[in-house]
């Protein structure tokens, strides 16, 4: 997949802008708060239809303006061409893909298959397990066709459990039925991903040799020794005193372990960040494999808590990734000791306009 146009209109400081980006390297170079983010943020917008920035919809209109406009064309690796297009107001919300208004946004994430590496991804390793639960579930999602609606019907399952707790009996044990057997499969399409994963894992931190190997291991939502049914029934008097369910895949988590421990508490925040963006990279590729599809890489401040010898080893090794990829970068010369200056495009931003070079 890559994108050969993007059209941006009104989205924060950019009031106009036209690319026509490279099927490899994209670099977006220009200093702090010029902008380089925003663009970024626009091709987030038309595969996810929200920003990895902030929630609050109104706040990605140019003050000056009372709608934004984004567009691309994209080509995928069965050389099929698709056009998407995302119009907003402040409350209203208008995407389009090949001319036809677009309900599902699951088909626009299908579309656009997208790898973003923030600048505080470390948050992954760091903070709460629903950062890795969500990595899980975008991992599943672009290689197995059904688990998107496995998911979603365990989430209604789950929901009606919930609500069945302040019920009648009869009610509860039906959707207890529907929650283990739903429950138990999610729980064995993420143990077996992650297996996958590892593999690809482990030979990119040993290609790269900035951290000592890393694994994945599932931490399933229950106790460990007994059934998914087991937990229902036994937990069952504590989630009627809390009203909700207190075991299953979405109480899971994904602990990531060196030398047979996890590494949360002990890892710097660089080790942290090198490890979240393997994590993030090795899925990718998974992704290409399994799929024959190519997500776009999008990059944003890769130098924040790496030294020079982590930011160069990291840059470099998604570089050589067969992705088109765009990344932000104050200095643009730091890349070109890596790549040639004829190996890529690069795009300027300054003030929130964006001049090719």
């Amino acid at each position: 997949m890559y994108i050969d146009y993007l059209s941006i209109e009104n989205l924060r400081n950019i009031r106009s802008a036209e690319l026509s980006p490279n099927k490899k390297l994209n670099l977006i170079a220009g200093k702090n708060g010029a902008g380089k983010t925003t663009l970024l943020e626009s091709i987030y917008l038309l595969a996810r239809a929200r920003s990895f920035r902030h929630t609050a919809r109104g706040r990605l209109i140019n003050h000056k303006a009372e709608q934004l406009n984004l567009f691309a064309r994209l080509e995928n690796a069965a050389k099929t061409r698709h056009q998407i297009g995302l119009q907003q107001q402040s409350a209203k919300t208008l995407i389009r893909k090949d001319g036809e208004n677009l309900k599902k946004l699951s088909h626009l994430a299908k579309t656009l298959p997208l790898t973003v590496i923030t600048p505080n991804i470390q948050r992954i390793v760091e903070e709460d397990p629903k950062h890795r639960r969500r990595l899980i579930n975008w991992g599943l999602f672009h290689v197995e066709h059904e688990y998107a609606d496995l998911a979603n019907r365990y989430r209604k399952a789950l929901l009606q459990r919930n609500n069945a707790l302040r019920g009648s009996a009869e009610q509860l044990k039906v959707w207890d039925r529907q929650l283990v057997s739903l429950g138990t499969e999610m729980h064995q399409r993420m143990v077996e991903y992650t297996s996958v994963w590892n593999k690809t894992l482990y030979e990119l931190v040993a290609s790269l040799q900035l951290i000592k190997p890393i694994s994945l291991e599932i931490k399933q939502g229950w106790k460990e020794e007994i059934s998914l049914s087991d937990a229902i029934e036994r937990n069952l008097k504590l989630d009627k005193e809390r009203g909700f369910t207190s075991c299953g895949p979405h109480r899971s988590d994904l602990k990531i372990v060196q030398n047979g421990a996890s590494v949360k508490n002990h890892f710097s925040r660089g080790e942290a960040k090198i490890a979240a963006v393997l994590m993030l990279l090795s899925q990718t590729l998974i992704t290409q494999e399994r799929t024959g599809e190519s997500p776009v890489l999008l990059v944003d401040d890769l130098h924040a808590e790496l030294d020079a010898e982590r930011y160069k080893g990291l840059l470099s090794l998604i570089t050589r990734q067969d992705l088109q990829s765009f990344i932000t970068t104050l200095n643009r010369e730091s890349v070109y000791t890596l790549v040639g200056e004829g190996d890529c495009s690069v795009f300027h931003v300054e003030h929130g306009c964006v001049n090719t070079d």
